[in-house]
């Protein structure tokens, strides 16, 4: 299982966005803000400045956009969007100052999340992780009984058991937690190998990290994680 939360932002410029939009929307916490252009194909630069970036993943999250390009001075990656969100991990760590990411589709182009930086790879999780749906809608019922309500998007939730993991492993976990904390929206990829059955989400974790030390001589733990969709 990886996760994308570490993300190195860069000065964005190189197109104007549509008015009432900005550039640095894709680095926004909110998912479905996006940047609006008007174009259908859009390059966007960044520079990191003095002090290059180290990145092995590369992510997209809402776009219009049906190909993109990533152009840097260790190689170029293109490919086609998958998806809502669309991840990308490379062979070896790259260590960049800029980069160009052109993207192309039919209609005017929007992005919602870009993201770039060092992925982090948490224990394979159990067999039979938990896929459910929250409801957000409120419903109450009138004098007469009738249902009325509020009507909201509802929200995915994925939750795993990891059985046995190992001290090392726990610190792992321990460490992105910490860094995400319940807050900090960011990528998963439960399921690398099965991303039509796992796809990549946009989500905050929405739990407590619990451990339990087992019944072993060597110091090995049980644990559980559960996360939220964000938009």
């Amino acid at each position: 299982m990886r996760v994308y939360c570490n993300n190195e932002k860069a000065e964005l410029s190189g197109i104007e966005p549509k008015i009432g939009s900005r550039l640095d929307y894709i680095y926004d916490s909110m998912f479905e803000l996006v940047a609006e252009f008007e174009s259908s194909k859009v390059t966007i630069i960044g520079d990191y400045g003095l002090q290059p970036a180290a990145v092995d993943s590369f992510c997209i999250g809402n776009t219009n956009a049906l190909s993109y390009e990533l152009k840097t001075r260790d190689g170029d990656f293109k490919g086609e969007v998958n998806g809502r969100i669309t991840v990308v991990n490379f062979d070896a760590v790259l260590f960049i100052k800029e980069f160009e990411l052109a993207l192309e589709g039919t209609d005017d182009l929007y992005l919602g999340h870009l993201f770039l930086g060092m992925k982090t790879t948490l224990p394979r999780f159990e067999t039979g992780p938990e896929i459910s749906r929250n409801f957000l809608s409120s419903s109450s019922r009138s004098f007469g009984g009738q249902a009325i309500g509020i009507r909201r998007k509802p929200l995915d939730t994925f939750a795993v058991n990891f059985p046995r993991i190992t001290q090392e492993e726990r610190e792992t976990i321990l460490n992105y937690a910490d860094t995400v904390l319940n807050i900090e929206p960011h990528i998963i990829d439960p399921y690398y190998e099965a991303r039509d059955k796992f796809p990549p989400m946009y989500v905050t974790l929405d739990s407590d990290v619990g451990m339990t030390k087992r019944n072993e001589n060597r110091f090995y733990y049980s644990a559980s994680l559960s996360w939220q969709e964000a938009r």
